[in-house]
């Protein structure tokens, strides 16, 4: 496994000589969509898509509905989803109230052993001579 990476030129316009500086960026591929998850899911659990597609979607909807009502959702193998809520802050307990919710998201924090695995990631440079990703098995 590792993340795969291009060098990449950029001018540096805020600077008066706008010298061009090189620097290396990860590349980025298309999104993985749900059904190429769910099919590559039922490839190597050797299971129906129809049952993968079934368990997929109940585990995201179960996610969804736990999350939005306040709770954490952990998978020890994986991490937690929670909601974040960021809000405004008063002077005073009258104040205090919904109307000072200022943002709520989604947020997730991954586990020990997913951190350590993204930590042990080797890094391979790929040389590109325009800005389109090779084709590079990940």
């Amino acid at each position: 496994m590792a993340i795969t990476v291009r060098k990449k030129a950029e001018k540096l316009s805020f600077r008066e000589e706008k010298p061009t500086v090189w620097h290396v960026r990860q590349l980025t591929y298309p999104k993985i969509s749900e059904d190429a998850l769910i099919e590559y899911i039922a490839n190597s659990a050797n299971l129906p898509k129809s049952t993968i597609k079934a368990c997929v979607l109940a585990i995201a909807e179960g996610i969804a509905y736990f999350t939005v009502n306040g709770h954490r959702v952990t998978f020890k193998s994986f991490g937690a989803f929670y909601m974040k809520v960021r809000v405004k802050t008063v002077k005073s307990l009258e104040e205090c109230n919904t109307e000072t919710v200022q943002n709520m998201t989604l947020g997730f924090m991954s586990n020990t052993q997913l951190r350590d695995l993204a930590k042990k990631t080797g890094v391979r440079l790929v040389e590109i001579k325009e800005e389109t990703a090779p084709n590079v098995e990940p």
